[in-house]
């Protein structure tokens, strides 16, 4: 289909083929932009919520000093045996039940950047890593073996890294699709999957769900929930996949180190009330592009909307531009 006939549909968004991102002309997207600050809309800043501004308060009223004495032992018990069942649990209602997440073992760090890094290192060291081209450029930043990771579209007997979904717009293509399953392995970064509206969080999910034994699942709780001013990182792996065992070791080292304010905080948020807030910044969104005459593309994350220009992109507008796309991170009101 071309962009100009996205459809959401009962079963599934139909995108397979050419590119998901509309073409704009130069000047255009510079008329559009002639009154904004810049810097705000660059690419992936955060947009907060007052429900997890709330849970956040909630949770560091509950800490206590006995807390702050066992958080290396039963704080440990904690995460293990009543964060990680949740976070799951949680995870299995945002896919529409698409996932089984029963098999699969929860690590943590300071944030999903620390665990992505990493893991992205290790593997760099020894043999290519492949990332979805145009899709987050923080796979790559944190490496040491720069030219062991590569911008393809195929990753045959390689690890495959991807946003979901991915910062391309916030869509889930049948090139993606083929991307992740062809690797070897899969590193999945759940970063805008919650902003999705269900039908197409369900659709991803299930067209995901038989990569799973494959992947690692990392969670974003900084982008999709507005998770910031104490961050979690966390790693959803199955039981029997072969870097369990491998970096184990490294893995229970970092989740001695979790920030418990923000595994309670994440347990308080009413994720309903989070997905009330996106479907109005989701109107938002549509209503700022369409006075602007920008192409108001419905589906996808509201969080992140990419074009391809038509013609030289002003200089101004060069903190927003990777790869030859244009990106603009929202910020509809802080709800």
């Amino acid at each position: 289909m071309s962009i100009q006939q996205l459809d959401v549909r009962r079963d599934r968004l139909r995108l397979a083929g050419g590119s998901v991102e509309p073409l704009v002309p130069a000047e255009a997207l510079t008329a559009a932009l002639e009154h904004e600050e810049i810097e705000p809309l660059r690419p992936l800043l955060p947009v907060g919520y007052d429900a997890v501004a709330r849970a956040y308060a909630r949770a560091a009223l509950g800490i206590t000093a006995a807390d702050l004495t066992s958080h290396y032992t039963r704080g440990l018990e904690y995460f293990h045996d009543e964060f990680t069942p949740a976070l799951k649990q949680r995870l299995v209602l945002l896919t529409g039940g698409a996932w089984r997440l029963d098999d699969f073992v929860g690590y943590a760090a300071g944030s999903d950047v620390d665990l992505m890094t990493h893991l992205i290192e290790a593997i760099a060291a020894r043999e290519p890593v492949n990332l979805y081209p145009g899709d987050w450029f923080g796979f790559r930043v944190g490496s040491t073996h720069p030219q062991n990771i590569r911008w393809e579209p195929r990753a045959e007997d390689r690890l495959a890294c991807l946003c979901v979904p991915s910062v391309r717009n916030g869509h889930f293509t049948d090139e993606m699709s083929a991307f992740v399953a062809g690797a070897s392995a899969v590193l999945l970064n759940l970063n805008l999957f919650p902003t999705l509206i269900a039908t197409e969080r369900n659709e991803v999910a299930r067209r995901l769900a038989p990569q799973l034994p494959r992947a690692i699942l990392s969670i974003s709780f900084s982008r999709g929930f507005g998770m910031t001013a104490a961050q979690l990182g966390v790693f959803l792996i199955h039981r029997d996949h072969p870097w369990r065992c491998r970096f184990e070791q490294q893995w229970n080292w970092f989740t001695y180190f979790y920030s418990s304010i923000a595994a309670k905080a994440f347990l308080e948020i009413d994720l309903e009330e989070l997905s009330a807030v996106d479907a109005a910044r989701r109107e938002w969104v549509h209503d700022w592009l369409a006075a602007r005459g920008l192409p108001a593309v419905a589906s996808g994350s509201y969080y992140v909307k990419a074009f391809r220009v038509e013609g030289e992109i002003p200089q101004r507008l060069l903190p927003l531009e990777r790869d030859g796309l244009v990106r603009l991170c929202l910020k509809p009101p802080q709800t």
